[in-house]
């Protein structure tokens, strides 16, 4: 826009044709020392001392835009990873998610959903920033595979990790390198193969779930046996029901060790329906007697509503 008003003040003055105009502009604006093409009249002057004013302004303007926005940059970047890093350093028997795809986007929702503390691991820049944007995940950018990673996503005091990278082989190290850095971590590994899963499991997982396989399965029994997998899907609060089954360690909870179900009467207090239990043992029990008494290392398995397993936790974990 200078430029073209410094074209025209020349032509009008000076009486300059175009291409002089513009040579006189160009060396004016760029304050480059050239000799003008003959003697300037006193308002060719001061139109040319106007013209190196306007363009110098507007250099150091943009100048300083340029820099501004590009430190601001900076400067945001530098404070979104400090607070990252500062609230990953507060996590304690979380729960590391490596890989943002399907089934570590369903992993994500569920322990949402479950309110427990997690981290996510993810390579693709273009991924973090599109759930940046619409959901509160704390994300650590790289590769899960390398442990400098995984130390930054606080490997040592978590809880358990999802493996669920695109490739078999990515995950077998995952879980071979987690494995190694906790030994007490539960580790879930997602398998493509079947053949995958021995490989897995002597990695260190101590769960594999191959998802092409459990879907299969589930639309047999849908067809084959529709009302079992509502039933399910009630169970596990994926169906239109808002229950949710849940696991209690009843370990450190007076108000549970020692007394019987029918001495807590849990269903009547809180409307939540104890399913079964997993004794310290490691043992499954299925309809326990009213008489069962509760017992350290005891695991309670419970269905309720979000408000009945608060009413639950609330009355006997407090």
């Amino acid at each position: 826009m200078i430029s073209l008003v410094g074209v025209i003040g020349f032509m009008l003055i000076e009486g300059y044709n175009f291409l002089d105009s513009f040579y006189m502009t160009v060396i004016t604006m760029s304050t480059v020392g050239f000799g003008t093409i003959g003697e300037l009249s006193n308002s060719g002057k001061a139109f040319s001392v106007l013209l190196i004013i306007l363009s110098s302004g507007t250099v150091v303007y943009a100048f300083t835009t340029i820099t501004t926005f590009i430190i601001e940059g900076e400067m945001q970047l530098i404070l979104t990873k400090y607070q990252l890093s500062k609230k990953v350093d507060k996590l304690e028997n979380h729960y590391i998610i490596c890989g943002m795809g399907r089934n570590g986007r369903e992993a994500a929702t569920e322990l949402t959903r479950q309110k427990r503390d997690f981290v996510i691991i993810e390579r693709d820049e273009e991924v973090i920033e599109e759930y940046t944007e619409t959901h509160k995940y704390l994300f650590i950018k790289g590769d899960a595979t390398h442990e400098e990673i995984l130390e930054q996503a606080k490997i040592h005091d978590a809880e358990g990790l999802v493996s669920s990278l695109s490739t078999d082989a990515e995950n077998v190290y995952i879980t071979l390198t987690a494995r190694g850095m906790n030994p007490r971590l539960k580790i879930v590994a997602r398998a493509s193969n079947e053949t995958t899963i021995n490989k897995l499991k002597r990695a260190g997982a101590d769960h594999v779930i191959v998802p092409n396989l459990i879907g299969g399965r589930r639309m047999a029994n849908v067809l084959t046996r529709p009302a079992l997998m509502e039933f399910v899907d009630i169970v596990t609060g994926e169906g239109s029901s808002q229950l949710h089954l849940e696991e209690v360690d009843c370990d450190n909870h007076p108000k549970l060790v020692g007394q019987t179900l029918a001495g807590l009467n849990i269903r009547s207090k809180t409307g939540v329906l104890v399913l079964g239990a997993k004794n310290g043992e490691g043992e499954l029990e299925l309809n326990l007697a009213a008489n069962r008494k509760i017992s350290e290392g005891d695991r309670l398995f419970i269905l309720g509503t979000d408000d009945e397993l608060k009413i639950f936790k609330d009355t006997y974990l407090s």
